[in-house]
């Protein structure tokens, strides 16, 4: 229990939750007042825009590998363009 003023003793005060509902302070740092606060949901509309791709594991040889990254390389692409565009043409 804490001192609060003029030596008169505080009991904290429990909710249903068992969270201390009476605290005006942490640590000598003012709590701010919730009413005040803005609050921002955690849903949706976060992160990276749907490309509409779906994602798909290939093993290949590092033969394959090496050929598709220097393709990738000398047509200024990246290897899954360069990848895609032979499976389209097959």
């Amino acid at each position: 229990m804490k001192k609060a003023g003029k030596g008169k003793i505080r009991t904290p005060l429990f909710g249903t939750e068992g969270y201390q509902t009476n605290l005006t302070s942490r640590n000598g740092i003012a709590l701010p007042d919730l009413n005040k606060v803005k609050v921002w949901p955690l849903n949706g509309g976060t992160g990276r825009k749907a490309s509409g791709r779906q994602p798909v594991l290939l093993r290949l040889t590092p033969k394959t590998v090496r050929s598709l990254r220097a393709a990738a390389r000398k047509q200024g692409k990246t290897i899954f363009e360069v990848a895609e565009e032979l499976l389209v043409a097959a």
